[in-house]
């Protein structure tokens, strides 16, 4: 018997896998990952300094300008909380109008502004003691003509001692004037008033009344008795 040697050889090729380890490609996306979330936050910080800064220089610059205000805005206008405008009449006495809100309307040529609650620091006239400080429920203050107009529930006082009460007033801040072209009543030192229109002038010093005037003046006599 002769020996046969069988051919034992594989059917296949023998398959090599050749496995490399990815750590330096994993290492350098990690990186760059690094590096951009720190360039990220490097950016926001520094965004968010500006607006600090640029909402300090508002502040400082309308503190000083006269206009202390925060303007929101709302379409195409701007509302301000707590405005400030301040200026002086032709004697130079100095006025300051303030308000609890005021809108500005954009693309008027005059620089007209509607105000709630507004209030006068003046020496014209002053608010009615129980209103604190607020001289009507509305105004307009007109700041290239130094007019402002009152609405909706007017009380004030002059220097010279009269309350009024009135539907509406147009102060003339350059002129120490007031004009009212709506029914009014007041009292004061010598009696009591109603009228369909008024006019205070010589800063408050001379009140003159027009249209269906009333009036009930008070003369006081040694048994305290009035005269009408």
């Amino acid at each position: 018997m002769t020996a046969t040697t069988a051919d034992i050889s594989p059917l296949h090729k023998p398959v090599h896998t050749v496995w490399e380890p990815r750590r330096a490609t994993t290492l350098a996306e990690a990186r760059q990952r690094t590096a951009f979330i720190r360039l990220l936050r490097v950016c926001l910080v520094t965004l968010t300094g500006l607006i600090v800064a640029a909402v300090i220089l508002q502040i400082l610059m309308r503190s000083l300008g006269g206009e202390d205000a925060i303007p929101i805005t709302v379409g195409e206008d701007a509302r301000m909380i707590n405005p400030r405008f301040t200026g002086r009449d032709e004697n130079g006495t100095p006025y300051m109008v303030t308000a609890d809100a005021a809108i500005r309307r954009r693309g008027e040529e005059t620089r007209i502004t509607e105000l709630e609650s507004p209030q006068l620091d003046y020496d014209l006239i002053t608010a009615d003691g129980d209103a604190e400080g607020v001289l009507a429920r509305s105004g307009l203050f007109d700041a290239d003509a130094r007019t402002l107009d009152l609405n909706a529930d007017v009380r004030f006082r002059t220097r010279s001692g009269y309350e009024f009460s009135a539907d509406h007033a147009r102060i003339y801040l350059s002129e120490e004037r007031v004009v009212g072209l709506s029914p009014v009543e007041g009292a004061g030192p010598m009696g009591t008033m109603r009228a369909d229109r008024y006019e205070i002038l010589d800063g408050g010093d001379r009140v003159v009344f027009t249209g269906n005037v009333r009036t009930h003046l008070r003369n006081e006599t040694s048994d305290g008795g009035d005269q009408r």
